[in-house]
C-alpha cells in the first residue's frame, strides 16, 4: 500500500495543507516542536482511529479551534481507500471510509496498516506487561479485524465482572457464572491469536535482531494464564481458572487472571531483557519487534504497511542505519529527524526530503542515489489549501 495524499486541517500545530508524499522514503527534517511527530500521528489516527500519544482526542485539535480533521488517500491492490477523521472539542469523533460514515471503530481496522516506532517504544522492553499487551492489541487489530471485536467483547465482560466483584450486595454474585462464560469465550480467541502472532514474531525478531546486534540472540515468547492446543480447550481452561480464582477475586474486587494479565517474555542471550538489558540493547530489541511486526503485516495482508519512524536514526550508529534501511527497502517510510545531513541519514533513491518549520511542511526536493544529483520540489507535491469536504456524520 502507498499513501498518496494527506490533508490536514487545524490538526495540532500543523498548518492547513495537503502532502503528496514520495513512493518510498520521506524524510521530515526540523527542530523540536515544529510538527514532525504530529504528522506521523495524523497518519496513524487514520489507521486505527486514535492517537498513539494520548487518549484525549481534544488534544489533537489546534489550540483555540473547536474542530480539526485529517484525511488521507491510500492506494492498495483493490483500489484507493480514503479515510476521513473529524474531531471536536466535545469529544464527538466522526470517521468516513470512501465517503461513507462508519458507526463502529472496528470497521476502520484493516483498511490502512501502519507500523509506528517512536522513542517511547522503548517501553515495550523497559516497562510493565500492559505496554506489551497494548502492542499485541494494536498490531492484531490492524491485521485481523475480528480480533478487535473479540477484544471489545472481552473488556465489556471484564468490566461487568469486576463491577459485580466490587458490589456490596452479595446476591449479585450469583450472576458471575454468566460473565465467566463470556470472559472465557472471548479470552480464548484473544489468547489463540496472540500466541500465534508471538510465535511468528519470535522468528522474524530473532533474525532481525541477530543482524542489528551482531549475532546476539533474542527470544520472544507469550506467557499466558491458560495453555491449551486449540480454542475450545483454551476456553475450558480459562473458565476453570476463573472458577478456581473466584473466592480470591471476590476478596480483592478484581479479576486476577486472564488475557488482561498475560505478558510477552523477552530474553537477550537467555537473560531477561527488561532486567538485564542495557539501554542500547533494549532499544535494539524494541526496534527488532517493530520490524518483525511489519513482516507479519505484510504476510497477513499481502501489502506493505506504512512505516512511521520518529527520531529513530539519531540513536543508531552509521552501520545500523544502513542495515535498518536495508530492512525497510520497498516500504513507504516516513522518517523524522533534526537534520538528515548532520545525522548522516542514508537516503534511498528518489527520497523526498521536507523541512518542517512552525507547522509548515515544505519540500526541499527529491534526491537521487548519485552523489550531487538533485531535483527541486515541484508545485504538485504540496498544496497549501486543504481539500474541501463536508463534515462527516457522527460515528
Amino acid at each position: 500500500m502507498r499513501l498518496t495524499s494527506l490533508t490536514l486541517n487545524r490538526y495540532r500545530n500543523l498548518e492547513p495543507q495537503t502532502l503528496k508524499p514520495g513512493p518510498l522514503q520521506n524524510i521530515l527534517a526540523g527542530s523540536n516542536a515544529q510538527g514532525k511527530t504530529n504528522l506521523l500521528e495524523a497518519i496513524y489516527v487514520c489507521c486505527v482511529g486514535r492517537s498513539h500519544q494520548t487518549v484525549r482526542d481534544r488534544e489533537l485539535i489546534r489550540w483555540g479551534e473547536e474542530t480539526a480533521s485529517v484525511s488521507l488517500d491510500c492506494a492498495r491492490r483493490d483500489g484507493i481507500h480514503r479515510i476521513e477523521v473529524g474531531l471536536t472539542l466535545s469529544g464527538r469523533k466522526t470517521i468516513r471510509i470512501n465517503g461513507s460514515p462508519i458507526h463502529r471503530i472496528g470497521d476502520l481496522m484493516g483498511h490502512i496498516n501502519a507500523v509506528i516506532f517512536t522513542p517511547a517504544e522503548l517501553s515495550l522492553v523497559r516497562d510493565g506487561p500492559s505496554c506489551r499487551r497494548r502492542f499485541l492489541n494494536m498490531s492484531l487489530s490492524q491485521i485481523r479485524p475480528d480480533y478487535f471485536l473479540w477484544l471489545q467483547r472481552y473488556h465489556q465482560a471484564l468490566s461487568q465482572r469486576n463491577a459485580l466483584l466490587r458490589a456490596p450486595e452479595g446476591g449479585v454474585l450469583a450472576t458471575l457464572p454468566v460473565w465467566d462464560a463470556q470472559l472465557a469465550r472471548a479470552g480464548a480467541r484473544l489468547t489463540a491469536d496472540r500466541r500465534d502472532f508471538c510465535a511468528r514474531l519470535a522468528v522474524h525478531a530473532s533474525e532481525i535482531h541477530a543482524e542489528l546486534a551482531g549475532g546476539e540472540s533474542f527470544t520472544v515468547s507469550y506467557s499466558a494464564a491458560a495453555e491449551a492446543d486449540d480454542t475450545e480447550r483454551l476456553e475450558a481452561a480459562l473458565l476453570a481458572l476463573l472458577i478456581n480464582n473466584r473466592e480470591n477475586d471476590v476478596r480483592r474486587g478484581i479479576t486476577t487472571a486472564g488475557p488482561h494479565r498475560d505478558d510477552i517474555v523477552l530474553r537477550i542471550d537467555g537473560a531477561d531483557a527488561r532486567v538485564y538489558g542495557s539501554q542500547g540493547q533494549k532499544r535494539t530489541c524494541a526496534l527488532s519487534m517493530k520490524l518483525a511486526e511489519r513482516e507479519i503485516m505484510r504476510e497477513e495482508t499481502g501489502e506493505e504497511p506504512l512505516l512511521l519512524l520518529d527520531d529513530v536514526f539519531s540513536e543508531l550508529d552509521g552501520e545500523r542505519r544502513r542495515m535498518l534501511l536495508g530492512f525497510i527497502g520497498g516500504t513507504q517510510t516516513f522518517i523524522t529527524c533534526v537534520s538528515a545531513e548532520q545525522e548522516g541519514l542514508p537516503r534511498q533513491e528518489d527520497a523526498l526530503v521536507c523541512d518542517v518549520i512552525a507547522g509548515r511542511i515544505r519540500p526541499r526536493g527529491r534526491y537521487r542515489a548519485e552523489p550531487g544529483e538533485r531535483e527541486t520540489g515541484s508545485d504538485d507535491i504540496f498544496t497549501d489549501e486543504p481539500e474541501p469536504s463536508d463534515a462527516p456524520r457522527q460515528t
